[in-house]
């Protein structure tokens, strides 16, 4: 149990470094990045950030959220997966990276349309690591096509590549349209309108049984008419479990949690 609790600590820490890298709040971002090397002095996306920190320190044009995730062209990504080549997804795009995942615009040739295809990061990816990917599939299946939730159409795992697949959300997440504002605020009625969409959406998982526990600006996705979503179910449990959380740890985003 104590490794899960590790585990899901750094978890934590990598997602609110990567919420500051979206801030440019870079001395959080290092901050929180030098946490996860206390637990895990070889994890590559903290040395990632603490990187872009000692850069946005030192220079006129500090480092953005892109140049972050970015892979280096001295240093690619792992190859794609064989089934990226023949078989039934077809990139068309990379649309861009997190801590633990790596998107792509494809066409699934069987259904012939267009989808996300999120391909997880195996590098330091453990047994509970896969075990959360499953729990996340696991409750997004659960919750069926609902308006204000992003649906799981696919999961698989190829040669030890695992990956979802999910719709593709046109205009981006919450967040992003956040930072278009100068004073990062929406016009009232965008801003009720999306509310509610998530509390719709929050109210169908609950009646289904399922704590999301990270909602935030960047886990809402806003579909092409401007319908919210709410994704990422990665730190989500479902309340028929037996045991949700650990007393002593600390699941979500610190910034958003409620008092």
């Amino acid at each position: 149990m104590a490794s899960e609790r590790v585990q899901r600590q750094v978890e934590r820490l990598l997602d609110e470094a990567e919420e500051a890298v979206t801030r440019t709040d870079w001395a959080l971002a290092r901050d929180r990045a030098q946490n996860v090397l206390a637990f895990d002095p070889d994890n590559s996306d903290a040395l990632t950030y603490i990187a872009a920190a000692d850069r946005a320190a030192g220079t006129v044009n500090p480092p953005t959220e892109a140049t972050v995730s970015a892979p280096s062209p001295s240093a690619p990504t792992a190859p794609l997966p064989a089934f990226f080549k023949d078989g039934r997804y077809m990139v068309k795009e990379f649309l861009g990276e997190g801590a633990r995942k790596r998107v792509y615009l494809v066409h699934d040739t069987l259904l012939d349309r267009d989808v996300a295809f999120a391909l997880i990061k195996t590098e330091g990816l453990d047994d509970t690591g896969r075990q959360r990917i499953l729990r996340e599939a696991q409750t997004m299946g659960r919750l069926g096509d609902h308006p204000n939730i992003v649906q799981l159409y696919d999961l698989g795992d190829e040669q030890g590549n695992p990956y979802m697949v999910m719709p593709v959300m046109a205009s981006g997440d919450v967040e992003s349209l956040l930072k278009q504002e100068d004073d990062r605020r929406l016009e009232i009625s965008r801003t009720l309108a999306i509310a509610s969409d998530v509390c719709r959406g929050l109210a169908h998982a609950h009646a289904s049984g399922a704590l999301h526990r990270d909602v935030k600006p960047s886990n809402v996705w806003l579909s092409s008419d401007g319908t919210a979503r709410i994704g990422d179910f990665g730190l989500a449990v479902m309340t028929d479990q037996s045991h949700l959380t650990s007393d002593d740890v600390m699941v979500g985003t610190v910034s958003y949690m409620p008092p």
